[in-house]
């Protein structure tokens, strides 16, 4: 059976999940607006280095059966074994531009936005109201109302409260404390999941985030890495050739 103390702190780990998912979002936002175009450029050039290795081992396995190397079904084969490389490198592209116009909010808009979502969250919540995992128009706004909150759409989440409460009254409910089953180990679990949370990435990005010298550090890395994958790069350029070069026959379906 539940107590008033652990009832409250199980609000509270609940808001301070989401408060800690929230943030590391953030970190993420900003770990992408910083570094997302060198991450990009060195992930281009190890697809490169990936697809040159395959024409490499196709062309290859065609020299050793003493077969022509078939240059059509080559290319077949190998991009549709890229597919999926070419779809992450397409996801980091859409991820980079969106972090491209992130911006900041003031401190005093970010109390305001905790509030209402506090105040939202007492009611709406789906671990806290019963009603609205099984109300279609209750989870629906609650959906709108976590995006709204990860969005820091402050206007979103007022007009969000406002319809809230219109949907409840139509439902004749006034949100009910109802006793929260096996609370204990909730609360045990939403432990967990915070320091879980914010003990790995994206939330321990602010640490790099947080200071200039890390930054710069990162950035230098990953231009290394870019320097040395070009390197690589040609080095399997030149191998591709010397097959090429090296008597392998080359056939072309009509």
């Amino acid at each position: 059976m539940e107590n008033k103390d652990s009832r409250k702190r199980y609000e509270e780990l609940l808001f301070e999940r989401d408060r800690f998912k929230k943030q590391a979002n953030k970190y993420l936002g900003l770990y992408i607006h910083e570094f997302g175009e060198l991450m990009t450029v060195l992930f281009k050039i190890e697809i490169s280095c990936i697809k040159i290795k395959k024409m490499i081992a196709f062309c290859q396995l065609s020299i050793n059966r003493c077969e022509p190397v078939n240059v059509d079904m080559m290319n077949r084969v190998i991009d549709a074994e890229m597919t999926e490389y070419n779809e992450r490198l397409e996801g980091m592209i859409r991820d980079n531009d969106a972090c491209k116009e992130l911006t900041t909010i003031t401190q005093n808009e970010m109390m305001a936005i905790k509030k209402v979502y506090r105040k939202i969250a007492k009611k709406l919540h789906p671990d806290l109201n019963p009603l609205t995992a099984g109300n279609e128009e209750l989870s629906e706004l609650w959906n709108d109302v976590s995006s709204a909150y990860h969005c820091n759409d402050l206007a979103a989440l007022q007009e969000l409260d406002i319809r809230i409460d219109s949907a409840l009254e139509k439902l004749g409910a006034a949100v009910e404390k109802s006793d929260i089953p096996d609370i204990e180990d909730k609360i045990k679990s939403l432990e967990k999941e915070i320091e879980e949370i914010i003990s790995t990435d994206p939330y321990q990005y602010k640490y790099i985030l947080d200071d200039d010298s890390k930054i710069s550090d990162m950035k230098e890395e990953l231009q290394n890495e870019i320097k040395e994958y070009k390197a690589y790069e040609e080095s399997l350029k030149n191998v591709l050739k010397s097959l090429i070069g090296g008597g392998a026959t080359f056939l072309w379906e009509s």
